[in-house]
């Protein structure tokens, strides 16, 4: 869920330029300081270091941050997320025209890996059904 700041739209507030530092950047979209962290170290989500070496997230970057985040909790691996986000059409959605062959390629794998999971625990789900209605008809 994005959080967003209960300004009326009629107050106008640049945002453009604007950089917070982790803690308010995490309070801002929800995500984990962690996260964030984890992010940056695999190159999703990069701030800007101010002098001392803190993290200067631009406001901007709130945007790509949840989509960051909505991908990951999708189940996508990090690995394959900026490739994806890349690959994000003007109008909002994933254009595969925009992947380049390898990225594809290993969105497929994966698709293809996640759903040999679902049919794994489907089978599992089934199997405890069964032992579950055979202990009923037994007890």
């Amino acid at each position: 869920m994005r959080r967003s700041l209960n300004i009326p739209a009629s107050v106008k507030v640049k945002t453009e330029g604007v950089e917070v530092k982790i803690g308010e950047f995490a309070r801002l979209t929800g995500i984990t300081e962690r996260s964030l962290r984890h992010y940056e170290e695999a190159g999703l989500l990069v701030p800007d270091r101010s002098a001392n070496g803190y993290r200067d997230y631009a406001v901007e970057l709130a945007e790509r941050a949840g989509d960051i985040r909505d991908l990951v909790s999708a189940g996508v691996p990090v690995r394959l997320v900026a490739d994806i986000i890349d690959a994000a059409s003007d109008a909002g959605g994933i254009s595969a025209a925009h992947l380049d062959p390898d990225a594809k390629r290993a969105v497929e794998d994966e698709w293809e890996r996640m759903c040999r999971c679902v049919e794994c625990i489907a089978v599992r789900r089934d199997a405890l059904r069964r032992y579950l209605d055979g202990a009923a008809a037994d007890g």
